[in-house]
């Protein structure tokens, strides 16, 4: 019995070392967006939905993003950035987006991405992303024309207006108008694993600022509006939030 001791130990111990539960050295991450308003899954088009704050009574019918700028925070301080990545949110209907195959596996303790564009790309010609990028204007249906740049955050719906269905639209954009957005939490990176990011519907009408369709305006394509859009847009920046990370299969 002896004489196959050696080679029973050789053999373990190769098993072992191709231990298919072992940590990847990178991962990549899938991020899911979940609108919501006052907590409950938001419903657009029919449901009449009662802001708390301002005492409105809200439907909304479209709220569409595009995000980039995307960083991953360590717990050393150390920043992963992930450059050329976008991403296009449709909020009736939510999709996932996925960051890339570069993270190294560990623990992270914040993800910063921002509503938006920086200049050079939001002012680049649109023709040059191809059919399924997020950037590409007949995906997004979020360009003003090759001069205008893009929409960063278009979000529309309905208000009760003394007792008349009115219609409200709020187009965010321009340079002056992006936004970072930070997030911090706790993710545990060691594997594959998808990220629910929550908005917050709500807090468009209030967070920073409290605004009421009827007062504040109803309409803004980001310009000449008292400063509707820049207050939309702080609101914005603060209306994300982490929710569940759950492991899934690369």
């Amino acid at each position: 019995m002896k004489k196959f001791l050696i080679p029973l130990i050789v053999i373990v111990g190769l098993l072992s070392s191709c231990n298919p539960n072992e940590n990847p050295e990178t991962v990549d991450l899938e991020v899911r967006f979940t609108p919501l308003f006052n907590n409950t899954k938001l419903s657009y088009e029919v449901e009449p939905l009662y802001q708390n704050n301002t005492g409105d009574t809200l439907i909304y019918s479209r709220s569409d993003f595009i995000f980039s700028n995307f960083k991953l925070i360590a717990e050393d301080s150390s920043i992963i950035n992930f450059e050329n990545t976008y991403a296009f949110i449709k909020g009736a209907e939510p999709d996932t987006f996925v960051l890339p195959l570069s993270i190294p596996s560990g623990h992270y303790v914040g993800l910063t991405f921002d509503l938006g564009l920086d200049s050079a790309i939001n002012h680049s010609d649109p023709s040059s992303w191809w059919p399924s990028h997020p950037l590409n204007p007949t995906l997004n249906n979020l360009h003003w024309g090759w001069t205008g740049g893009y929409v960063f955050a278009a979000l529309e719906g309905y208000y009760q207006n003394m007792g008349v269905k009115t219609p409200w639209l709020y187009h965010i954009a321009l340079n002056e108008n992006q936004t970072n957005i930070n997030l911090s939490g706790s993710f545990d990176l060691t594997d594959f694993k998808t990220l629910e990011i929550k908005w917050n519907a709500e807090m468009t009408f209030s967070n920073l600022y409290s605004l009421r369709p009827v007062i504040d305006g109803d309409f803004t394509h980001s310009s000449n509006d008292n400063g509707l859009a820049s207050k939309v847009a702080q609101n914005l920046s603060t209306s994300f939030e982490i929710g569940v990370l759950n492991d899934r299969n690369p």
